[in-house]
């Protein structure tokens, strides 16, 4: 074979010659055309606009609540107010049971509490009120005794102290370290009674039998506590008196025991003072609560259960009545009169309507409450009606290894066409920006996780056009941050400025010196003509 070709060009050698030189013009121009095809750049604006993210699926539409009518006792039914399809309100009686017992027990249920409630008799409140104003009386006599006595007695217990008393200068000087200290306890005792019972008949002085309750409780009180202090004087006095006689042999001098007795005496009637000052104030108080429960009435506990009683007999009565629990229709009803009541007599449901969707695991991450959704109609064309997101599982549902979540979409607005069963498609408003910082999202590439477009420095002119234009320059990559995206545009968040020019897409194409080249090949110029004659 290789030397038939030899033979046939040493035979035919300009023909050889013209063909080996067209072969090699060909391989020049085609390798030319080639070496010349550009890159062209289409571009687009960066600009503001709108992106809202959805998320989409087939649901059915039931009724928001769904409830069993149930009176809550038994017996026969005695009225009954409505009948299946019908509209009712919220507290529209619909049926009653046979509530004759339940009423009687209520009343008698009544008739006992009232008893117990009832106005005190106005003869025990007299009688209770004068005996809080006799012991008020009896106070105020108690403690003008008590002043006058101890004012008395404090006199002559003082005498004791004097310089020639017994437990005055002379005698101290000759007791002991523990004699001194008794009488030295006694006499500081003494100064504390002699206080107290002066500053009581101040108070005393102020006031009369016509002050008030209070200002005598008060006057009371101090007195009981001054009676505390002076029968403290006495009995201290009583020890430092028994101690110094003995140390200094006093025992045989009459005045001794005149002494003694003085202070026994003493002792005695501050006692008596002390007891009967804190009777007077406990008579008050006792008196007090004695009218207090007189007028309040019987023991606190028996009318809290007298009460609860009625209480329990008026929900028994309540419950012979079924009332609506709110705004709905009657689906079913039941109940017939002279019927006994059964575990249900019916079903009400809402007028409100709730659309259920199941959303896979990547669908529900993006779903929130309160988003806005919009739900169409196969049985109603043209029918479009916005609705919330009120509820979603938070656990899913998992079948043939499918995770689904269920939500629920409250009709905003109510269509008498639209019944509960019927399908509907649902659209859920995920995200929602308005007046933004927009592009294409194919002008988004995204590598090592970082995201970016391409641009020029310097914007390239007329490159909107579909052919796209050249540019002597490379682009360079902008890193930009983006946010949310629907199918053809993508939020920047931050990278790029509104009527920035970025790279939506590049094309290849052939230089015009290299197309007017092949042009003038392919339409018969001098080098082609003579070859291609040359080849016939």
């Amino acid at each position: 074979m290789i030397q038939k070709i030899k033979n046939f060009i040493l035979s035919h050698k300009i023909i050889s010659i013209i063909v080996l030189i067209g072969i090699i013009v060909g391989a020049y121009f085609i390798i030319k055309n080639k070496s010349n095809t550009e890159t062209r750049y289409v571009t687009e604006t960066v600009k503001k606009g709108n992106i809202t993210t959805t998320v989409t699926g087939t649901g059915q539409v039931e009724a928001s609540d769904t409830i069993d009518i149930k009176p809550k006792t038994t017996d026969d039914i005695t009225y009954v107010g409505v009948k299946a399809g019908q509209e009712v309100k919220k507290g529209t009686l619909l049926a009653t049971v046979d509530s004759r017992d339940a009423k009687v027990a209520l009343e008698n249920a009544r008739i006992s509490l009232a008893k117990l409630t009832k106005d005190p008799d106005k003869l025990t409140l007299l009688q209770k009120q004068n005996s809080v104003t006799e012991s008020y009386d009896n106070g105020w006599n108690t403690t003008s005794s008590y002043i006058t006595d101890m004012t008395s007695m404090i006199i002559d217990l003082g005498d004791l102290y004097n310089n020639d008393g017994y437990l005055g200068y002379k005698n101290i000087s000759n007791l002991g370290s523990t004699g001194k200290t008794k009488v030295s306890l006694a006499e500081d005792s003494f100064y504390d009674a002699q206080r107290s019972v002066e500053e009581l008949t101040k108070l005393y002085k102020t006031l009369s039998r016509s002050s008030s309750q209070a200002e005598i409780d008060n006057l009371l009180n101090k007195s009981y506590e001054s009676s505390k202090i002076v029968a403290n004087a006495v009995k201290n006095a009583e020890a430092a008196f028994n101690y110094t006689v003995e140390d200094l042999s006093y025992e045989n001098n009459s005045n001794t025991t005149t002494t003694r007795t003085d202070i026994t005496s003493w002792l005695s009637s501050s006692n008596g003072y002390v007891k009967d000052l804190l009777s007077a104030v406990n008579a008050i108080k006792e008196g007090k609560q004695a009218l207090a429960d007189t007028i309040a009435g019987e023991d606190e506990l028996d009318i809290k259960s007298a009460q609860l009683s009625v209480q329990s007999k008026l929900d028994a009565y309540n419950d012979c009545f079924v009332y609506a629990p709110f705004d709905g229709i009657i689906a079913t009803f039941t109940a017939k009169v002279g019927e006994a009541s059964g575990s249900s007599i019916g079903t009400i449901i809402t007028k409100q309507k709730v659309a259920t969707i199941s959303l896979n695991e990547v669908d529900i991450a993006s779903v929130k409450l309160g988003q806005k959704a919009t739900m169409t109609f196969d049985a109603v064309d043209d029918l479009s009606i916005p609705g919330t997101v009120v509820e979603m599982d938070s656990v899913g549902t998992v079948s043939s290894g499918v995770v689904t979540y269920n939500v629920k979409i409250a009709f905003d607005q109510d269509d008498e066409r639209v019944k509960a069963g019927m399908s509907t498609n649902i659209e859920i408003i995920t995200e929602s920006k308005q007046n933004i910082l927009t592009v294409s999202s194919s002008t988004v590439k995204t590598k090592n996780g970082v995201s970016y477009v391409e641009m020029f420095e310097t914007p390239l002119a007329n490159s909107n056009s579909s052919s796209g234009t050249v540019s002597s320059s490379l682009p360079y990559k902008q890193e930009i941050e983006i946010g949310i995206s629907d199918d053809t545009l993508t939020e920047i968040v931050s990278g790029l400025s509104e009527g920035d020019q970025i790279i939506l897409k590049t094309t290849a194409g052939t230089s015009s010196s290299s197309s007017s080249s092949s042009k003038s090949i392919m339409s018969g110029g001098p080098m082609g003509g003579s070859a291609m004659g040359a080849i016939r």
